[in-house]
C-alpha cells in the first residue's frame, strides 16, 4: 500500500486554488491536503506594516518539522528568504506571470486614463510606492484582505480601482476581470513574485522523489537568484524591495537580466539597478553591489 503524501497549505481560497493543480499533477499518488487556519500566529498579522520575515509560513513550517505533514505549498514571496534549519525548497513549479494588474469596474480604463484623484486600493507598500511616482494624482486607499473581498469593494464602489496580482487573478478564476497588465517598468513585481514553492523536511528524500516531476529548472534558477537578492538586500515578504530575475533564451545562449529596486515608502526615491550576463548569481551580486553603492542600505534604513 502506498503512503499517502501529506500536503499542508494556508486555509485561504487562494491557497487551495494553487494547491489544486498540484494535487491534480500529482495523481493517481494518494493525498491528503491538511489546511492551516493561521489562528494566534499569520492570520492575526496585517499584510502592510510587516516588519519580519516568513510571517506567514511559521506555523506550517511547525508541522511539517513535526512530521505532521510531508509538503509544505508555499508562494514563494511570502516564504522566508532564509531556509529553516533542516528544511528546504524542494521543487518550484512554473512560473506564473509576475506582473501586477489593474482592476476596475469599467474594462476599457487602463491605469493611464484612470481619472484625476481616482482611488486605487491596495495595502502594498510597493504598489502604493510606484503609483505615487507614476501617478501622484492618485488616491491611494489601504485595502487589505482575500481577492474576492476587494472587488466586492470595487463593485460597491468603496475604491475606483485595484492592484492585483495577475497570478492571483488567474489562479481564482477571475483572468477576464483583468482590466492592464503592468508594466514592470512601471511596477516592479516583488522577489520571488507567482513562483509556487514545493518545501519538505531535508533528509525526506522519499517525498523529494515522489514531487520532483513538478520541478521546472528555469523557475528553480530564477527563484534562488531572486532569494540571493533579498538575502544580501535584507529584504522579506513587504520590505521596500522590488525585483525579479529574467531567463534570456534565443535557442543558442541562455543569459539571465536580474533587475532590483529599493524605494521609499511614499515613491519620492527610487533606485534601480539591472544586470545581464551568463551567471545569476554573479549578475544578482552585482546588483546588490549597485543598490548599496546607491545608497539602497541608507533608503532601507530611514
Amino acid at each position: 500500500m502506498i503512503t499517502p503524501l501529506r500536503l499542508g497549505a494556508r486555509a485561504s481560497l487562494m491557497s487551495l486554488a494553487q494547491s489544486a493543480p498540484i494535487l491534480a499533477a500529482l495523481a493517481p499518488t494518494p493525498m491528503l491536503l491538511r489546511p492551516f487556519s493561521g489562528e494566534g500566529g499569520d492570520r492575526e498579522r496585517d499584510r502592510a506594516p510587516l516588519e519580519e520575515d516568513g510571517v506567514f509560513s511559521q506555523e506550517i513550517e511547525a508541522a511539517l518539522l513535526a512530521g505532521e505533514i510531508d509538503v509544505a505549498v508555499h508562494c514563494l514571496k511570502d516564504a522566508p528568504t532564509h531556509d529553516t534549519p533542516g528544511l528546504t525548497m524542494a521543487a518550484y513549479l512554473r512560473r506564473d506571470d509576475i506582473r501586477d494588474c489593474l482592476v476596475t469596474r469599467d474594462p476599457e480604463l487602463r491605469l493611464d486614463t484612470l481619472p484625476l484623484g481616482a482611488t486605487v486600493g491596495t495595502a502594498s507598500v510597493r504598489r502604493a510606492a510606484a503609483l505615487r511616482a507614476y501617478r501622484p494624482d492618485l488616491e491611494i486607499t489601504s485595502l487589505r484582505g482575500p481577492v474576492s473581498e476587494r472587488l466586492r469593494s470595487l463593485f460597491q464602489h468603496d475604491v475606483d480601482a485595484l492592484i492585483v496580482a495577475s497570478c492571483s487573478m488567474e489562479r481564482l478564476g477571475y483572468r477576464h476581470r483583468i482590466a492592464e497588465r503592468i508594466n514592470p517598468e512601471i511596477i516592479c513585481p516583488p522577489l520571488g513574485a507567482a513562483i509556487i514553492a514545493l518545501q519538505t523536511r531535508e533528509d525526506d528524500m522519499e517525498t523529494r522523489k515522489r514531487i520532483s516531476k513538478l520541478h521546472d529548472l528555469e523557475t528553480e534558477i530564477e527563484a534562488e537568484t531572486e532569494r540571493l537578492v533579498l538575502r544580501q538586500m535584507g529584504g522579506f515578504c513587504n520590505a521596500p524591495l522590488a525585483g525579479y530575475c529574467k531567463t534570456n533564451d534565443d535557442g543558442n545562449t541562455v543569459s539571465y537580466t536580474v533587475r532590483a529596486r529599493a524605494f521609499s515608502p511614499d515613491g519620492s526615491v527610487t533606485i534601480d539597478a539591472r544586470i545581464t550576463g551568463d551567471d545569476p548569481t554573479t549578475a544578482a551580486l552585482a546588483v546588490c553591489d549597485v543598490l548599496t553603492q546607491r545608497g539602497a542600505r541608507e533608503l532601507a534604513a530611514a
